[in-house]
């Protein structure tokens, strides 16, 4: 979604990831800066959109390869009649 990076931008404020993951029975929260502002110039806004974006999904690719079961909320594996084909991993 490129909402938060649009408001990022609006705001001029610091932009931060937040990932909790759980570790033993208990939760770990990891915040980190993405961005201390983010500019999106009008001659370039879709590549500067289309950066931060990529920029977003990397850090979460690389929460999800440290513990990829944790990222059940993305899709519903645990879901009754699940089958591959329905659009699974």
């Amino acid at each position: 979604s490129q909402g938060p990076i649009i408001l990022a931008a609006l705001l001029g404020c610091p932009v931060f990831t937040l990932f909790c993951l759980r570790e033993g029975g208990r939760y770990r929260l990891h915040c980190e800066k993405l961005a201390d502002r983010i500019d999106l110039p009008r001659g370039d806004r879709a590549a500067a959109l289309r950066h931060w974006t990529a920029q977003f999904a990397g850090r979460l690719e690389q929460y999800a390869l440290v513990d990829p079961f944790q990222w059940y909320n993305f899709f519903d594996f645990w879901a009754e009649g699940h089958e591959e084909t329905q659009g699974g991993c």
